[in-house]
């Protein structure tokens, strides 16, 4: 069985040594990018690579196994050629995606996704913009690659052949399932709870180093997943470019550029505390019990509580991406998965660290999810903490860091934080399994959401001494707190996902920073996540000309509107009448308001959501 299992490791290794030869002639080419970048760094990308490409190479090794497997039982010629033939045409596959990135990286400056293939329909066109030398290098080039791995595999890969073995008949199951199980965990990447995405590899500020550090075949494999299905049939084009750009021009125009200043002063710092799964449901304001989050409501006298509030999404990266880059969530994609495309998105944190501002995110775990540890780092936050880089004494739970301990360790961080700064704390106990700590005296309701709502419970208790702690801190006088939820969540109110006060959330601004005359304010205006940026910087007296998606919330005379997304479709709330609409469906699943408004209200969401 030595040569079943040696054939097995080596073909491990055989790929991921084609994945760091590939690599690094991704660097060699585009030297020019890598000046100024240290040594130290450039070499890291091999490191960071590691666990995108053990997953990688195991995907690429799944058929090969069920041949070598084949083996143990019996050698025959055919066999041998079967597995000649895959490894060549897997070959091919991957020197013809390795090189067509390294030819469009030196233009679009992002690895090669879905949007490039679309390019292949055309191949004069390909041909007609490329020089001499990058067609033939591209060619020369998948064939040299291609050649020399395959001659290294036939040579040093599957020689010694797999000899047949004895009672092959019990000793093939079990190599199939040893071997099945192993790869199937590289596959996931671990034995994590959230299986491996391109986040893994993301480790620097700098593009070019991330872009080398994420595998290639990887990528562009799983982008065609996420985005192949569009191909011509957009369900989201409903008019005319024009049409609808003049719309949402004329809704995003106000009548005077005017801000409502709550603020005592500009020079402050923020924290941000990014509730996960809060519905407005467990606010007393909504439903009028305070046992579901008391604390919340006791801040809520002393704050500004922002009363018709809504989630642009329903997943934890698109509330992230909104909030930090004031871009609108959209549906069947997130955007935090299209690397190409959130990379040319303004960040709200970056704004702030151009003028002094230290900018941090905590979580208590783990941020490969949905791809946040990548846009993140695209926001350039200096500094980005989750639970890998946390006392591993410290408790946690299923997924992560608890949320009473990340209150006190995010408490300690912020005590060395130098001012001003600006600080992201995003809690995860309200979020499914429900195995906080039951250290908080529990609902006692009929309800099928009893473990949630015990862990809202739980995280607001915690909350509460949070804030208790906090108004003890020399910086306290200084700094707006800025309470919010990512997305909503079914609760004790039974309530359908398509109508609009299920999207409803709460957002709370507290702090010694507000004039007194806005504390303990419930302000009405409608507003969502993407208007976050716009509204702060308004405040703080920066430009927010980038962020153009959202309104200023506290200008009068802004349009008041809250767009959000679902799966084929997004809703749309306003004075005039609310809606949820299926593109899929092409009709309402809910409808509020005047009758006689309806088509114009449709026309505006349309032309928005296009």
């Amino acid at each position: 069985m030595k040569y079943y299992w040696g054939t097995v490791i080596k073909s491990f290794l055989f790929w991921l040594l084609f994945f760091a030869f590939t690599r690094g002639l991704f660097l060699v080419v585009y030297n020019d990018l890598l000046v100024g970048i240290p040594l130290k760094s450039i070499f890291s990308v091999f490191y960071h690579a590691l666990r995108l490409d053990m997953a990688t190479a195991c995907y690429l090794m799944s058929i090969s196994l069920f041949i070598f497997v084949i083996q143990v039982c019996m050698q025959h010629r055919v066999t041998t050629i079967l597995l000649r033939v895959l490894v060549m045409i897997e070959l091919i596959f991957t020197s013809l995606i390795t090189f067509a990135e390294i030819g469009i990286y030196g233009e679009w400056r992002s690895k090669l996704n879905y949007k490039a293939l679309v390019y292949l329909r055309h191949l004069d066109e390909i041909f007609k913009t490329a020089t001499s030398f990058q067609i033939i290098f591209f060619i020369i080039g998948v064939a040299l690659v291609a050649l020399v791995f395959y001659w290294a595999y036939c040579r040093f890969v599957i020689k010694p052949s797999i000899t047949p073995q004895k009672k092959a008949y019990l000793k093939a199951p079990i190599c199939l399932l040893l071997t099945c199980s192993l790869c199937f965990t590289g596959m996931r990447g671990g034995l994590d709870s959230i299986p491996i995405t391109q986040s893994s590899a993301y480790f620097s500020h700098v593009d070019i180093l991330n872009d080398a550090a994420v595998n290639t075949h990887w990528n562009i494999v799983l982008n065609v997943i996420d985005f192949g299905s569009l191909k011509d049939n957009n369900l989201f084009h409903f008019m005319d470019d024009s049409t609808a750009e003049e719309t949402v021009k004329q809704l995003q125009a106000a009548e005077q550029d005017s801000t409502i200043s709550v603020l005592k002063q500009k020079d402050i710092n923020i924290v941000i505390l990014l509730l996960e799964s809060w519905t407005a449901d467990v606010i007393e304001f909504f439903n009028g019990n305070n046992e579901i989050t008391p604390h919340f409501s006791s801040l809520a006298k002393e704050g500004i509580f922002f009363s018709h509030f809504y989630a642009n999404g329903h997943r934890s990266q698109q509330a992230i991406c909104s909030i930090l880059s004031g871009f609108p969530s959209i549906p069947n994609y997130d955007i935090t998965d299209n690397h190409s495309k959130y990379g040319r998105l303004p960040s709200f944190a970056d704004r702030l660290h151009e003028k002094g501002y230290h900018t941090s995110f905590y979580f208590g775990g783990n941020l490969d999810y949905g791809n946040i540890r990548a846009f993140l780092l695209h926001a350039n936050l200096d500094e980005i903490v989750e639970e890998s880089n946390i006392d591993r004494t410290i408790p946690r739970g299923k997924l992560g860091i608890h949320d009473q301990y990340m209150f006190a360790h995010h408490l300690k961080s912020l005590k060395k934080q130098k001012e001003p700064f600006f600080t992201v704390l995003f809690t995860l106990s309200s979020h499914s399994p429900y195995d906080e700590p039951k250290n908080v005296e529990p609902l006692k309701w009929d309800s099928a959401e009893i473990k949630y709502l015990n862990a809202v419970k739980y995280t607001d208790y915690w909350l509460g001494q949070y804030f208790d702690s906090v108004k003890n801190q020399p910086w306290y006088q200084n700094t707006l707190f800025i309470l919010v939820a990512d997305h909503s969540h079914p609760s004790h109110i039974d309530r359908s996902y398509y109508e609009k006060d299920y999207q409803r959330i709460p957002m709370l601004w507290y702090g010694n920073v507000l004039k007194d005359e806005f504390k303990g304010v419930q302000y009405d205006i409608i507003g969502s996540h993407v208007d976050v940026p716009k509204t702060l910087l308004s405040q703080l007296g920066y430009a927010d000309s980038l962020f153009t998606w959202g309104k200023n919330m506290f200008n009068p005379y802004c349009h008041q509107y809250a767009y959000y997304e679902i799966p084929k479709g997004f809703g749309w709330i306003s004075p005039s009448g609310s809606y949820t609409y299926s593109s899929d469906r092409k009709s309402f699943y809910y409808f509020t308001g005047e009758e006689s408004l309806k088509d114009s209200l449709l026309t505006t969401g349309q032309a928005y959501m296009q």
